[in-house]
């Protein structure tokens, strides 16, 4: 049993980000592991994993993280067992998930977050004042899932968004590394906070412009990773040398072969995606005018880069694409998402109506 748990919470901290470019969806920690089991428990981390696989299979995306925020509160909450406890301070420390001081506000936070990213926050709560939109719980068969509440509104571009922070507490997990941050914390004056430790930040330069890329295997978004302006990657099966992105793990047997070891490269160039064919199976082009419309499809010309308009893909082998993971979002597929639970207990397994 102890094994199942563990393996179980090692899939649940793979899905735990603060990172813009790989988060779907916001939610309370607290609330999260206080949904309805079957244990008896009032408390359990592994109903983290419940809310993961159904934000996986809202968006057919079996790669998206969550963004998970709590208070101080939670990491000493007794219904939760040592273990749990310990496990989310180290995912604290980490930086995967976000903690605030002791009777911080969560709620609000949460809030913050998902509407500076345009992200959906998944709640059975009242939202009041809140504009963006929201997912609510419900009962699944051995699960739950999603139900959509308002809309979800595109990110903000708020000037603080555009710069990177740094915190001026020693090894903040938040505002310490360079690359992707979380979004600071706003006070009411519009000075920009460290949102756990509440320390004014400083402006350490421009954030590189950056945009999600999804893989797209057979209509399920299978892996994300980030493409950043003034940084090239190479795309393929299983290509060498800085800026490599390896596909091979994500394909099935059958497919592998069809997509070249070094097959594709991106760049983000004034905030639009160029890709250039540099395989020898070669690439076709999804071109789409709108959301969910028939794509014309194109031959790529070996060696010609091509900026992709908005909602267009590549295709690299059939069923094989890739574009911005937010054009995925909301296109259907009959491929059902992986579990995290799939380790966990049986018993963990069996959730009831809510």
């Amino acid at each position: 049993m102890r094994f199942q748990v563990t393996r179980a919470l090692d899939a649940i901290e793979f899905r735990m980000r603060t990172d813009p470019l790989l988060t779907g969806a916001v939610v309370d920690i607290a609330e999260a592991v206080h949904l309805p089991g079957p244990d008896g428990r009032p408390a359990n981390l592994l109903r983290l994993g419940f809310v993961i696989d159904a934000i996986s299979r809202h968006l057919s995306d079996e790669s998206v993280a969550v963004y998970a925020i709590g208070n101080r509160g939670v990491l000493a909450d007794t219904d939760l067992t040592s273990n749990e406890r310990m496990a989310l301070r180290r995912w604290s420390d980490d930086g995967l998930i976000e903690i605030l001081p002791a009777g911080a506000p969560v709620l609000s936070r949460v809030c913050e977050v998902a509407w500076n990213l345009g992200l959906p926050v998944i709640t059975s709560r009242q939202l009041a004042g809140f504009p963006g939109g929201k997912l609510v719980p419900a009962p699944a068969a051995g699960s739950i899932t999603l139900v959509e509440v308002g809309t979800v509104h595109p990110p903000q571009r708020l000037p603080v968004l555009s710069r990177l922070w740094r915190c001026p507490v020693p090894a903040c997990p938040s505002y310490s590394q360079t690359g992707q941050q979380a979004p600071p914390q706003l006070t009411g004056a519009g000075v920009p906070v460290c949102p756990r430790h509440g320390e004014r930040l400083g402006d350490a330069g421009p954030r590189p412009a950056a945009v999600a890329i999804a893989l797209r295997v057979d209509g399920l978004a299978k892996y994300r990773f980030p493409l950043v302006a003034g940084i090239s990657l190479v795309i393929g099966r299983a290509p060498d040398g800085p800026g490599a992105i390896v596909l091979g793990p994500h394909l099935t047997s059958h497919i592998a072969p069809r997509v070249s070891r070094s097959h594709l490269r991106m760049e983000l160039r004034d905030g639009a995606v160029v890709v250039t064919d540099i395989s020898t199976n070669g690439s076709l082009l999804n071109l789409c005018s709108e959301r969910g419309a028939q794509p014309k499809v194109e031959a790529m010309t070996r060696g010609t880069p091509v900026t992709l308009g908005e909602w267009d893909a590549v295709e690299l082998a059939e069923g094989v694409e890739v574009a911005r993971a937010d054009r995925f979002h909301g296109v259907r597929s009959e491929t059902e998402a992986s579990s995290v639970m799939q380790d966990a207990p049986t018993i963990a397994m069996r959730l009831p109506k809510l």
